[in-house]
């Protein structure tokens, strides 16, 4: 026995409008950059090169500036965490009876793995 054609099915209706979409968000993107380009080749024009290195190098430093803080309160988040992990063993340590022997337990378990 064979079996009857399938019918064709259309192409592209589907398939083309998200290529197309997707082209036009590219399209944008590609118009973004190079607006930031040529503002950032007018901004050295004007400026020369002195003026726009040191405009970009402040807006360097103060990224820098910026990192280093977050640095800093993550280093202090840290520090405070540790702080409550180790009373929090202690406290577990210190749990009488059988309570506190499952405790003991389990927080040695997890230690391991």
């Amino acid at each position: 026995m064979t079996r009857p054609p399938r019918p064709a099915k259309p192409k592209g209706a589907k398939g083309q409008g998200r290529r197309v979409a997707q082209l036009e968000t590219e399209l944008a993107e590609a118009r973004a950059k190079l607006a930031r380009a040529e503002a950032s080749l007018s901004e050295f024009e004007k400026g020369g090169v002195e003026a726009y290195a040191a405009r970009r190098i402040a807006a360097l430093e103060e990224g820098q500036q910026v990192a280093r803080g977050q640095a800093v309160e993550a280093a202090i988040a840290k520090a405070r965490a540790e702080g409550e992990l180790k009373s929090l063993k202690d406290a577990i340590g210190k749990v009488p009876g059988f309570h506190g022997w499952l405790l003991r337990r389990a927080a040695a378990k997890l230690d391991k793995g």
